[in-house]
């Protein structure tokens, strides 16, 4: 090979580099962010996500047949705030009812 072949080969491939880096780099942002959801399996998913701040969410998720209310933080901290009934979606926790009737 000479050198007019192997410049434009090498162009491309340094293109091809920047390309992939730049794609991983904004998909790593964009999920760090909550925009970017996969879905792995039947057991468990994702069935919403409310932003209440920049760094704060609250996620419902399902675990087989459970749903279970988390609190996620920048800070790298998930809690679990309830479980919820799957029958029962709008019905409060026992214990914000017990507060509402006092």
């Amino acid at each position: 090979m000479d050198g007019g072949v192997l410049w434009p080969i090498t162009r491309a491939l340094i293109a091809l580099i920047g390309v992939c880096l730049l794609a991983w780099v904004s998909l790593t942002w964009l999920s760090r962010r909550g925009f970017v959801t996969t879905t792995s399996g039947a057991r468990l998913k994702l069935i919403e996500r409310l932003a209440l701040s920049p760094r704060r969410q609250v996620y419902l998720v399902q675990a087989d047949a459970r749903l279970f209310l988390l609190a996620a933080a920048d800070g790298g901290g998930i809690s679990v705030i309830a479980e919820l009934q799957p029958n029962q979606p709008n019905q409060p926790p026992p214990a914000a009812a017990t507060q509402a009737e006092a």
